[in-house]
């Protein structure tokens, strides 16, 4: 697919459906003043677990977005993924009735999909000897349905898929409606991603594997702790969020608003294992430098990172050296921040409540903080705003997706008002640097 640099992509239209609430401004309000959404689970029973807390959707109603057949047919995460498309194609004023619709593509994230469902039907299925199952079974559990109840309800006919590759998964999303707009296969495209891992059976194997932090059964509540000395794993969350990504001279002609530009982005995978990732840091890094060469920014013009950050010791340690490695010296002047502690990991929907966060950081020229890291640690030695939130000068950020399975995504976000100024050709040595980063001789 060929890109076009003439071709600019601009976020026009956001929604979500988060722990700290279901509207863009709820959330940036929650979240920019370092509120957490981690409590004890209330949806089902934890007392076999040694963890109980996570980072539930609270008051969210489908109703509010669906009809109630409508609604019935859906998975959680799709109807998550529904209400945050309908609420960014509001926000983003964009007039369907006079737009082609069938060049308006969906790219949706998600890393389980209806798998909640699934074991909900299986359980149910059992007990009546598979004499009652829910005919709707398989509409609620396939991946695909996600993307394809987006495309129903907005009654959108433009390509239309479902990304599936662990919690990287909305920024790849994003990332493939990133080439499309490029390309010029589409001026739109709905994107972003959604998860509903919370079921008593996907808690389960994730506490026998011991991901998650233990929290001494709902007595320790500053959890996690990404970055922190004495962090100890994960807590996980739920939610979506999606996107109008437009591009640009599009937007322009219909006066919308441009909360950020998606100037670039980097994809590679470690190949090592589906749990751990590879200890030498060489696909993130290379993820990192591929994001820099494709919005033709240098690393010092990096204003930001939006960390993984996901509170386990290996992973955090291997992202603060990837930044090192990334950003040279310039690593210790660039604010980092996690939103995990806030937000628990809800796997792909994690990538865009990212997102979200470092658009209307950059709005707002205030980066919200990373919670819970009161003990540092001498291996995460970079500024990761801790405690308190920091009004700063914010043009250019990137976002870093690391995910199971070694799939390690970077997206290069800017304000859209500087986005063309990072398209100068990189000096000849830090040509040099990037290309050896990205392994190009």
């Amino acid at each position: 697919m060929k890109r076009s640099a003439s071709r600019r992509v601009v976020i026009t239209g956001m929604g979500v459906v988060s722990p700290l609430g279901c509207t863009v401004d709820l959330f940036w309000h929650l979240l920019s003043r370092g509120e957490s959404a981690v409590k004890p689970i209330t949806s089902f029973d934890t007392s076999p677990f040694q963890a109980c807390l996570a980072a539930e959707v609270q008051d969210f109603d489908p109703e509010d977005f669906l009809h109630r057949k409508q609604a019935r047919r859906m998975g959680r995460a799709t109807q998550f993924a529904v209400a945050s498309a309908m609420m960014a194609a509001r926000d983003s004023g964009i007039d369907l009735e006079h737009e082609d619709r069938a060049a308006i593509g969906i790219s949706i994230g998600t890393s389980i999909g209806g798998l909640k469902e699934a074991f909900d039907f299986h359980d149910a299925a059992r007990q009546t000897a598979y004499g009652r199952v829910n005919p709707f079974t398989m509409g609620m559990t396939f991946p695909n349905a996600i993307s394809s109840e987006v495309a129903i309800v907005l009654g959108l006919h433009g390509p239309c898929e479902t990304y599936s590759i662990g919690c990287s998964s909305t920024a790849n999303a994003i990332g493939r409606a990133y080439e499309w707009i490029k390309s010029g296969q589409s001026a739109i495209v709905v994107a972003g991603g959604t998860e509903a891992p919370l079921h008593q059976s996907i808690y389960a194997a994730m506490d026998a594997g011991r991901a998650l932090a233990p929290d001494g059964r709902g007595t320790i509540r500053n959890l996690p702790r990404p970055f922190d000395k004495t962090r100890c794993g994960m807590v996980l969350g739920e939610g979506a969020g999606c996107f109008i990504l437009e591009e640009y001279e599009h937007a322009r002609a219909r006066g919308a608003k441009m909360y950020a530009e998606l100037e670039g982005w980097g994809f590679t995978c470690d190949a090592h294992s589906m749990i751990k990732p590879a200890a030498d840091g060489h696909e993130q890094r290379r993820a990192a430098a591929l994001a820099l060469s494709t919005a033709h920014w240098f690393p010092e013009e990096v204003d930001y990172v939006n960390a993984c950050g996901l509170g386990t010791m290996e992973l955090d340690a291997l992202e603060t050296e990837t930044l090192k490695q990334v950003l040279g010296d310039h690593a210790y002047r660039v604010p980092v921040s996690s939103f995990k502690a806030a937000l628990g990991h809800a796997f792909a929907a994690s990538g865009a409540f990212q997102v979200i966060g470092t658009a209307k950081a950059m709005e707002h020229q205030f980066i919200p903080p990373t919670l819970n890291l009161t003990t540092p640690d001498p291996t995460c030695d970079l500024d990761y705003v801790s405690g308190r939130g920091r009004s700063v000068h914010l043009d250019r950020a990137l976002i870093n997706s690391f995910g199971f399975g070694g799939k390690n995504i970077v997206l290069a976000l800017s304000r859209v008002d500087v986005g063309v100024a990072g398209t100068a050709p990189m000096a000849a040595t830090q040509s040099h640097h990037m290309s050896h980063l990205v392994g190009v001789s």
